[in-house]
């Protein structure tokens, strides 16, 4: 065993590391990732559950990530474009939902090191 781990470290998706590190190092202290992470997941769970109360049979999902999107985005400061990204990604994972093509699209801004979201469970 490393005398550096943590038996409390929060366990944060590769996917999600990827967009706080460049070349595999990390651009933030681990207790940054770790509180950003934890903030991103509540914020896809809130909105997972508020759209499985809202969205109807045969509404465009596609579109109704993309509003969730633009609302993340709606202050720069609140959201990085790939923290952004990975919420949507992740809303449409715990709906169960194919992610939207455009998600595919969204490049990434000075926070982040990747301008490609992952799939949040093949972390």
């Amino acid at each position: 065993m490393h005398d550096h781990y943590d038996h409390n470290q929060t366990l944060v998706p590769e996917s999600f590391l990827a967009l706080h590190s460049r070349h595999g190092w990390p651009l933030r202290p681990r207790a940054e990732i770790e509180a950003r992470h934890e903030f991103c997941e509540d914020v896809a769970l809130h909105a997972a559950s508020y759209l499985a109360s809202a969205h109807q049979e045969g509404d465009d999902t596609s579109a109704a990530l993309q509003r969730s999107h633009d609302g993340l985005r709606a202050d720069p400061d609140a959201f990085t474009a790939g923290e952004a990204a990975w919420i949507v990604q992740r809303v449409a994972e715990l709906q169960e939902w194919d992610a939207p093509a455009w998600l595919a699209e969204v490049g990434d801004d000075a926070d982040t090191g990747t301008g490609t979201v992952r799939p949040v469970r093949s972390s």
